[in-house]
């Protein structure tokens, strides 16, 4: 379960969509922190799937959906 404040490292399911996949590659190096608590959000193409607001270390900052996610390893901060 993905909580507000966790510092998470991801890995994309099989299925996931490319756009998932580029920003974990992309900004997934040192970890994201969960800035929001997973929900369905109020924007074009949520298919009805909650999604996680995130955080990287290197400042993107931006929604992911939690069924195309697992997490690979929780930060011992």
């Amino acid at each position: 379960m993905l909580k507000q404040g966790q510092h998470i490292f991801l890995t994309a399911t099989p299925g996931a969509s490319q756009r998932t996949k580029n920003r974990i590659r992309e900004r997934g190096d040192w970890g994201f922190r969960v800035q929001l608590d997973p929900r369905v959000p109020m924007f074009d193409g949520n298919r009805g799937t909650e999604w996680v607001l995130l955080l990287s270390s290197c400042g993107w900052s931006g929604w992911l959906p939690i069924d195309e996610v697992q997490i690979e390893q929780e930060a011992k901060d």
